[in-house]
């Protein structure tokens, strides 16, 4: 197999990748650095029709080359989604099917396979993400020629009814009680404001470091530039009142509190100063919000993603056209707004039970 110099090994056979290395293993397999040149060494015996051998990689090389192709737009956070959804679907092989290569693999294994997601993931949007991304990845290996059986073939869409998707609606007054609820802690407080106020996504907020944040005085506004999914850029508006709670919690943690183009700590930090760990703050803030009462009007506990929906529906009750929530939530289309994050709403203003009554 290639070797390369890295400071993991990327040649690693799957029979003794098992839980004491993944985490650390998921880690490394981060870093781009080696693409370039795991590629060249492909590359060095190219057929005819301008095929790349892989034959000689490990699952663990075939799995970091899909993850970091450079010709598609992954962020950080998606990356490390795929390399845990792979790496936990090769762990797993020889206790499954006593095989470590997926090239060993047929058809059937994969359906197999299938059903065990559906024994160990009851919920269908957590299955159809696993099967969604592990499909495209044997289906790249099979059309790189690393796999000569396409396999993929055994994995199922799995379909989700919109009906099943919670209704994820959320009480304005609910979301201003926990504001309140926290008036003396402006970490949570100034979070809660944030996304509320924003819609962006949690990691939107605590990627960017302070220095993106600016004062626009033509439109008497402070903006935050962060990254989006897909490598898009997002500015997202900061509402006085909200960057006032900010800079409260930044001083009490001993940080710098004005508009800085040269300061380099994060925008929304951690006690230390540092970035958060988006899964770490994402459990932390859900504990939070159920603990202020912060739930959907069905009393279903919320996590802060919900938060995306409820800034979605309020800015619709108020007036905003749906073209405009898309674009600043950073949707190309409409498509997400109305299926996801508006469909009840719209359901409900399309009724025309309004048109129809009874004199009695």
């Amino acid at each position: 197999m290639y070797l390369v110099d890295s400071p993991f090994n990327l040649d690693m056979d799957i029979s003794i990748l098992r839980e004491v290395n993944i985490k650390d293993t998921k880690e490394k397999m981060l870093d781009i650095t080696y693409y370039d040149s795991l590629t060249k060494r492909a590359s060095l015996y190219e057929d005819q029709q301008g095929n790349y051998d892989y034959s000689l990689f490990s699952n663990i090389g075939v799995a970091y080359l899909y993850v970091h192709q450079s010709d598609k737009k992954r962020g950080l956070q998606t990356k490390k989604e795929y390399i845990s959804i792979i790496l936990n679907f090769l762990i797993i092989l020889p206790s499954l099917y006593n095989k470590t290569d997926i090239r060993e693999l047929g058809r059937y294994d994969m359906e197999n396979y299938q059903k065990y997601l559906e024994e160990q993931y009851p919920k269908k949007n957590t299955r159809s993400k696993k099967v969604t991304i592990l499909k495209s990845f044997l289906d790249w290996c099979f059309e790189e020629g690393y796999l000569k059986k396409k396999i993929s073939r055994g994995l199922k869409p799995v379909k989700i009814d919109k009906e099943e998707i919670p209704h994820r609606i959320i009480d304005p007054a609910t979301v201003e009680a926990a504001v309140r609820y926290y008036n003396e802690n402006p970490k949570i407080k100034s979070l809660i404001l944030l996304l509320a106020t924003t819609g962006l996504r949690l990691n939107e907020v605590i990627t960017p470091k302070m220095k993106q944040l600016s004062y626009d005085p033509m439109n008497s506004q402070y903006y935050l530039t962060t990254d989006a999914k897909n490598k898009k850029k997002r500015i997202a508006l900061i509402k006085p009142y909200v960057l006032g709670e900010l800079r409260e919690y930044r001083k009490r943690i001993g940080l710098r509190t004005d508009v800085d183009p040269d300061d380099d700590t994060p925008f929304y930090p951690n006690k230390f100063g540092k970035h958060y760990n988006r899964s770490y703050l994402s459990t932390m803030l859900s504990d939070h919000m159920l603990a202020a009462g912060l739930v959907t009007i069905d009393n279903k506990r919320i996590t802060p993603h919900y938060i995306r929906h409820f800034f979605a529906q309020s800015a619709w009750h108020a007036g905003a056209a749906l073209d405009d929530i898309a674009e600043t939530l950073g949707h190309s289309s409409t498509k997400t707004p109305k299926e996801n994050y508006l469909r009840t709403q719209l359901k409900k203003e399309r009724d025309v039970s309004r048109f129809v009554d009874i004199n009695i």
